[in-house]
């Protein structure tokens, strides 16, 4: 699937967006029960396709994330592919961390 769409976006000449990229164990990233359940009743075939292709290991676009105050991240851009991850048992998620606390 390749890079997203944000990795061409302008960014700070002295930080590339490569050394934004980490991976973030899937337990660190927030979903709430209710955007889980939202997104698996509408659109639950994407998240079906997607966990298949994380259990296949298929290459994935990054998932954009920002920390949370009390610990861990929100996900600003790929919370279908957080949940499929989260589904297919893969321990951590590539991703792009924007912002910062405080």
């Amino acid at each position: 699937m390749g890079k997203s769409y944000r990795d061409r976006r302008d960014h700070d000449d002295n930080e590339s967006i490569d050394n934004r990229v980490v991976y973030i164990h899937l337990d660190e990233i927030y979903v709430s029960d209710a955007t889980w359940h939202k997104l698996m009743t509408r659109d639950g075939q994407q998240i079906e396709a997607y966990r298949q292709a994380y259990e296949n290991g298929e290459e994935m676009v990054r998932v954009v994330l920002r920390p949370r105050y009390d610990g861990g991240y929100n996900v600003e851009d790929g919370r279908h592919r957080v949940i499929a991850a989260k589904q297919a048992g893969v321990g951590h998620i590539e991703a792009i961390i924007i912002g910062s606390i405080g």
